[in-house]
């Protein structure tokens, strides 16, 4: 099979003909369809601070669709033909935390792509307790997107109930940010999409053709207060200035993470009682509130997405980090290029 493998040198993937995985108790082979270029892929990529854990040679990718094409137990034959996609973290089930359900937290948690070989190739193995059907009419080509919306169902969890007419900031207008916003839009809330100058092209105005009030953070101060920031930008400077932004009692919920130390002055969050509420990957559950809204607005969430065939992953990996596009989406099995949609 054709792979991308991520090498030792930072900013470097090669092209390699590996063997197709051999598969063990429990597994199952998946056709990969489609595979999204995610913001941990870049971390790993360019080798950023946070991401050491990432041993290289790996085959990176943990936005995967596909279909299933063999197991290793003949019990699990009647999953032979299934669409599917690929729970991204892999937990134990079996640390307090998983018993409790807060299985993103896991504390054996790993995730495909990162600790072990993932989905940026034609095939890939993973265990039949982290893979999930698809209903049919959902694209394979765009069903990858279920896993960052599913981060983005499980932030917006952390804030509680969203009310209608809420005014909500999100800070970061990539991938997460984008679709924290599309899920609270959907609960019937006034979003409020934030980003810079540089972004307005490719980012903020992708969230206004979707009912999001873009901002230009870097022009301008927001004139209203907000109920509810949800920081996914991962700049420092973005930190301090949605606090400003913040009614008092207002919530702050942190979705990205950050390669700098992040200073607070505590004071001003006691005395406006802002808690700091932390969202990190998502539950199995998550998916079905994902698969929902993906089946609902797949045709327009196609225009969010610049496709790449897997030949062309190092441009689809440096178009991400250039901001040249919102979400880069690898098709594995069409390999004539030039389908980068920007």
């Amino acid at each position: 099979m054709l792979a991308a493998i991520k090498t030792e040198i930072p900013r470097k993937i090669e092209l390699k003909d590996e063997q197709i995985p051999t598969l063990n108790e429990g597994d199952l082979l998946i056709k990969v369809e489609s595979c999204g270029v995610c913001g941990s892929d870049l971390h790993a990529f360019t080798h950023s601070k946070g991401y050491e854990f990432v041993k290289k040679p790996i085959i990176l990718g943990h936005e995967i669709a596909g279909v299933v094409v063999d197991c290793f137990h003949e019990s699990d034959k009647c999953w032979i033909g299934k669409k599917v996609i690929i729970e991204s973290m892999h937990y134990c089930n079996e640390c307090d935390n998983c018993k409790d359900g807060r299985f993103s937290i896991c504390e054996k948690n790993t995730v495909i792509g990162l600790h072990f070989n993932g989905g940026m190739a034609e095939y890939v193995k993973t265990k039949k307790r982290f893979t999930k059907s698809i209903q049919n009419n959902m694209e394979l080509k765009s069903a990858a997107l279920s896993e960052p919306l599913a981060i983005a169902v499980h932030a917006v969890k952390k804030a509680g109930e969203i009310k209608e007419n809420q005014v909500i900031l999100v800070q970061g207008p990539g991938i997460i940010g984008f679709f924290v916003g599309l899920v609270c839009l959907n609960k019937g809330a006034k979003v409020i999409l934030s980003g810079l100058e540089r972004d307005y092209q490719t980012r903020l105005a992708k969230g206004e053709q979707f009912g999001m009030i873009p901002h230009v953070a870097d022009r301008s101060e927001l004139t209203e207060k907000v109920d509810i920031l949800f920081e996914c930008s991962g700049s420092t400077v973005a930190v301090s200035g949605g606090f400003h932004q913040l009614k008092k009692g207002g919530k702050a919920i942190f979705v990205a993470l950050y390669e700098q130390t992040v200073n607070l002055y505590l004071t001003d969050l006691v005395r406006n009682e802002w808690p700091i509420i932390t969202s990190y990957g998502c539950d199995p559950i998550d998916y079905e509130e994902a698969f929902h809204l993906l089946v609902e607005k797949q045709r327009e969430l196609d225009s969010i997405i610049s496709y790449y065939s897997l030949s062309q992953v190092e441009m689809a990996f440096n178009d991400s980090l250039n901001q040249k596009v919102l979400k880069a989406m690898l098709l594995m099995h069409d390999q004539t290029g030039g389908m980068n949609d920007e």
